[in-house]
């Protein structure tokens, strides 16, 4: 009966411990499966259906269970005749999820196109930052964006126009330099043709016109555009400028330029022209540009040999100067460094080195610049003597010192001075400073 008992309770106890596994597992599968549940980015599209050459909006939400850190980055798909750019600053909100508070970032794009049908936007890249709650470390994520479609519709009648916009509102300006008028050959005017237009970038206006007829080059600069926000309205602006190069002579017309767009809220074609331009060219005077040409090379011409002569004569005077500078400055140098200064500076310099042969010659060449009744002293006349024996004699010390000749000659040198009134203790310095 107790070994009935004790198997019975062993058993309730087993149930028990797979009961408790089992939800446990279920729960943290739960659990995953509604974490799973919160895509970290979404795309939100205000309308799937638009037409040709309209503003697009569409909002990428990215989700984190912090607070976002940086700058998103977003890598855009590029589409053949198709725009997409980001519009402002992120919003940030927050959102429950399962009972679960997440951050969520909002971003506004734009889209404008030019196909028509399905547009299929494919999945793109996302790369944000975000911590864990609000003082947590940053953690870096990368998330896919979900691919759409928009459905692009061709507004009725506009099949043979190209390049087509969709706007309320569009405005246009011109601005000629110098003003269309008389004209030859060569001239050149400059067309600065601006655009503004409600809801639409200004990278997606239409781009100006180059046609032109014969006789006529055309040049076009880089277009520049600005988007702006104006008391809650999207603004495009695009300014660019067409140069155009009279070539041949004669009555040349440019044709007006249309601008067509469809109006969205009234479902109507509407365009704006240009005025035409005609200009009456007159032939370049040959004979005239000959003449100047012959003109400008006579001066051209005079202008190089006076250039040139006055090279010569600035040359010439530089080089007078130079040689002035030269003999003068050999002479000051001469004055603050005489021979016998320079001699004596040598020697002592060479009994400092203990160089022997060089303190001979410094010594030749100091007395050759003393007058023939020098007296020397004892003191020096020893010392000479010594260095004397060392070069000469058969009696040669192993290593000549040539302290007792600097000494000696230091000693004269100041015997002299004192004798003349004159001091030169900065010519000749300590020998051990």
């Amino acid at each position: 009966m107790t070994a009935a008992i004790a198997i019975t309770n062993q058993d309730r106890w087993a149930s028990i411990t797979q009961w408790c596994i089992v939800t446990g597992l279920l729960v943290l599968i739960g659990g995953s499966s509604a974490s799973g549940q919160v895509a970290p980015a979404s795309v939100r599209i205000a309308n799937e259906t638009a037409w040709v050459g309209q503003r697009v909006p569409f909002f990428i939400e990215l989700r984190a269970n912090g607070s976002f850190d940086g700058t998103a980055s977003f890598d855009l798909p590029q589409l053949p005749g198709s725009l997409i750019i980001k519009i402002g600053a992120p919003v940030v909100s927050s959102e429950e999820i399962d009972d679960t508070s997440w951050f969520v970032q909002s971003h506004e794009f734009a889209l404008f196109t030019q196909q028509t049908g399905e547009l299929q936007i494919p999945e793109f890249a996302v790369r944000f930052a975000h911590r864990t709650g609000f003082v947590g470390p940053v953690n870096e994520q990368t998330a896919q964006v979900p691919a759409f479609a928009i459905n692009i519709q061709r507004p009725p009648g506009t099949q043979d126009i190209g390049f087509l916009i969709t706007t309320e509102e569009l405005k246009l300006s011109e601005v000629w330099e110098p003003r269309p008028g008389p004209a030859k050959v060569g001239d050149i005017f400059k067309r600065t043709i601006t655009q503004q237009a409600s809801e639409l970038s200004g990278m997606a206006l239409a781009p100006a016109s180059t046609k032109a007829p014969e006789g006529v080059r055309v040049y076009t600069s880089n277009a520049e555009t600005e988007d702006r926000i104006q008391r809650g309205d999207f603004i495009g602006n695009r300014s660019e400028t067409v140069t155009y190069l009279l070539k041949e002579s004669g009555l040349i017309h440019l044709p007006a330029v249309t601008y067509v767009w469809w109006n969205p809220k009234t479902e109507s074609l509407e365009s704006q022209a240009l005025p035409s331009v005609e200009f009456e060219v007159a032939a370049a005077p040959v004979k005239k540009f000959e003449d100047d040409e012959k003109a400008a090379y006579t001066q051209l011409s005079v202008w190089l040999m006076l250039l040139v002569a006055a090279a010569l004569l600035t040359m010439a005077t530089i080089s007078l100067r130079w040689r002035s500078i030269l003999t003068l400055t050999r002479r000051f140098w001469s004055q603050l460094n005489p021979p016998d200064r320079v001699a004596a500076r040598s020697l002592l310099k060479a009994c400092r080195r203990q160089n022997v042969e060089a303190a001979q010659r410094s010594w030749l060449l100091w007395r050759s610049t003393q007058p023939a009744g020098l007296q020397l002293t004892e003191e020096l006349n020893s010392a000479v003597t010594e260095m004397h024996s060392q070069l000469f004699s058969n009696r040669k010390q192993k290593n000549w010192v040539g302290d007792r000749l600097y000494t000696a000659f230091r000693n004269q040198s100041f015997a002299e001075q004192a004798r003349s009134g004159k001091y030169l203790k900065k010519l000749l310095p300590k020998l051990n400073p």
